[in-house]
């Protein structure tokens, strides 16, 4: 399990929005759920629609749709929010749920630029609070929301000055008692193969971001995470199209040539850059004949620069011409 401050949950929602994966925040109450979502709704231009699910019956909710306040979720774009998904009764729960497993409500569809969020509180001292199960919790990526001191230092020194200096000078004992006061009960992403899919989506768009171990840990269970980046290191694969001299083990040779070979390439220098470090290695641990398979899978996603350096393909690799059809 992970846990994220109130910047890390913003940075997440943000990547992952694009992604069109329906979030679920979990957290203690105050923690700042809510001033998240607006935060984020502002900061990508779209208007916030907060649903208390306290004042909905799973008759109404059906309703939404056709009320002006919503148009926008459905119309042009919105930030969809379901405040307290897991403290009402487990029947409007369900009446929302098409939304997070469909991206429809009412039998309407959601407009493509609409992110979805939940929130939960989770833990023995939320009243009434229902068990999400793993079939449910299958359907988001989860962010589990703590409360970093110092950021929320921060927040008050640029709302309350005098009164930021004087939580400053007691800022950590201040901390340690807001985090033991406002324990939550972790929740884990579960292993499915939805799951699966959203974190082959997050590596996808995200495989040169360093961020991406985290994002991962909000998709899919922390383990399978770091089997699925065990032999994978993005900075080295960056280090290796910036042209820098690398070692790599032997047995990670295999699924870094992998995927350097099915990534698209910005420039003319990562695409050379790609063909070197390969030829290298294939020579170094006597693997020549696997050479046309990376080739092939390389001109493929970037054919653009293929084009423009086959004369130094054919040169380097004078033996491979008539196979790969160069």
């Amino acid at each position: 399990m992970a846990v994220f401050t109130f910047n890390e949950t913003k940075e997440a929602i943000k990547k992952l929005y694009p992604l069109g994966i329906p979030i679920l925040l979990n957290g203690a109450t105050g923690v700042g759920k809510t001033a998240i979502v607006r935060e984020v709704a502002k900061e990508l231009g779209l208007p916030l629609i907060d649903i208390w699910l306290a004042l909905e019956t799973p008759e109404s909710i059906g309703e939404i749709p056709e009320r002006n306040y919503f148009f926008p979720a459905f119309e042009s774009g919105a930030v969809f929010f379901f405040e307290h998904l897991n403290r009402f009764t487990p029947w409007v729960r369900e009446a929302v749920m098409s939304v997070f497993s469909e991206r429809t409500l009412g039998g309407k569809k959601l407009h493509p630029y609409t992110l979805v969020i939940g929130a939960v509180n989770t833990g023995e001292d939320y009243k009434d609070a229902d068990v999400m199960d793993k079939a449910l919790l299958a359907r988001f990526a989860i962010i589990n929301v703590t409360t970093d001191t110092y950021e929320l230092l921060d927040y008050l020194s640029k709302r309350y000055p005098i009164s930021a200096s004087i939580v400053a000078s007691k800022v950590k004992a201040i901390g340690n008692r807001i985090y033991e006061e406002n324990r939550f009960k972790q929740l884990t992403p579960t292993l499915t193969p939805r799951n699966l899919e959203f974190a082959a989506k997050v590596i996808e768009t995200y495989h040169d971001d360093p961020f991406l171990r985290r994002l991962l840990y909000t998709v899919i269970s922390p383990d399978i995470a770091d089997i699925l980046l065990a032999d994978l290191d993005f900075s080295l694969i960056r280090s290796i199209l910036a042209g820098q001299d690398v070692e790599v083990e032997e047995e990670k040779v295999p699924v870094i040539l992998a995927v350097v070979s099915f990534m698209p390439l910005k420039d003319d220098d990562e695409f050379l850059n790609a063909i070197k470090f390969a030829k290298k290695m294939y020579k170094k641990f006597g693997l020549e004949d696997s050479i046309v398979g990376f080739l092939s899978n390389l001109a493929r996603r970037n054919p653009n620069f293929l084009i423009r350096h086959i004369s130094y393909i054919n040169n380097e690799f004078p033996n491979l011409k008539s196979v790969l059809s160069l």
